[in-house]
């Protein structure tokens, strides 16, 4: 208390001349109509400039949510893509109908963990088998494949993305529909190799590969990347450098695939190979 007297006697003058300025501008803005209108726009134009910054910080905050429902949606809308139904012809002398079956169906899934700089990456996402997951279910995010789940819990998935020595995936040209095999050789998170095209295929920088829903469970036409370049290798086969569309370090959702015909495919398989 000693202190705060001691200040106040210390700077009175300035203490007093300051509470006249303000005094000063207060009866100023009062009486004066223009001094008023400019006070008024000038404070709202600070009022509004910090209101858009702590809008800006509450919609920082809220990312995370915002995030979450996107992959949520984006999820649900893949389940209208008429991509993910097959028509099922069911003519019958004259009379036709067609019917479509659904084929594929997503559900949302967040990374809770995630690996790039390793031969042998995996990624775990927070969906298990109470969620229906289950082994060798197909896993897309926002710009392209990911990966297959290789193992499940109750609550959590193990995913093995493309950034894995041990996975493969078929592949091709999306301009000419030329079959190959994506393949990583575990040495750059960016990048990985399609294989297996002929060496007569024109291949040119910025061509688009995509999945051909031959293996795994993918369906046909999920983005993988975009050709950088390509050389010939093993004789008669080109191998193609692909800059993966995917960003792995900066993976934060992602759509689980569920093959719906996966176990009549199975099945048929099966009885054929008798």
């Amino acid at each position: 208390m000693r202190n705060l007297l001691k200040i106040l006697y210390t700077y009175h003058f300035l203490l007093l001349f300051i509470a006249l300025e303000v005094v000063s501008v207060i009866m100023l803005v009062q009486s004066n109509k223009y001094h008023s209108a400019a006070y008024a726009s000038k404070a709202k134009a600070i009022s509004g400039s910090i209101f858009a910054t702590v809008n800006d910080f509450k919609e920082y905050l809220s990312l995370k949510e915002a995030n979450k429902a996107l992959a949520k949606e984006n999820a649900m809308l893949r389940n209208y893509l008429k991509s993910n139904y097959k028509i099922f012809d069911t003519t019958n002398i004259s009379v036709y109908d067609s019917i479509f079956k659904q084929h594929y169906r997503y559900q949302e899934a967040k990374v809770i963990n995630n690996t790039v700089n390793k031969q042998f990456n995996y990624i775990t996402l927070n969906k298990g088998s109470k969620n229906g997951i289950k082994p060798d279910m197909a896993v897309i995010g926002p710009e392209g494949i990911v990966g297959i789940v290789n193992g499940v819990s109750e609550n959590f998935a193990n995913v093995m993305p493309l950034l894995n020595v041990d996975f493969k995936v078929s592949a091709r040209l999306k301009k000419n529909n030329y079959l190959g095999s994506i393949v990583w050789e575990g040495k750059d998170f960016e990048y990985c190799l399609l294989k297996d095209i002929p060496q007569h295929v024109e291949v040119n920088k910025g061509d688009t590969i995509v999945t051909t829903g031959y293996t795994g469970s993918f369906p046909e036409g999920i983005m993988i990347g975009t050709v950088i370049d390509s050389k010939l290798k093993d004789g008669n086969f080109l191998q193609i450098d692909v800059k993966i569309s995917t960003v792995f370090k900066s993976l934060s959702y992602v759509s689980i695939v569920e093959d719906l015909m996966k176990d009549e495919e199975i099945e048929l398989k099966n009885q054929t190979e008798k």
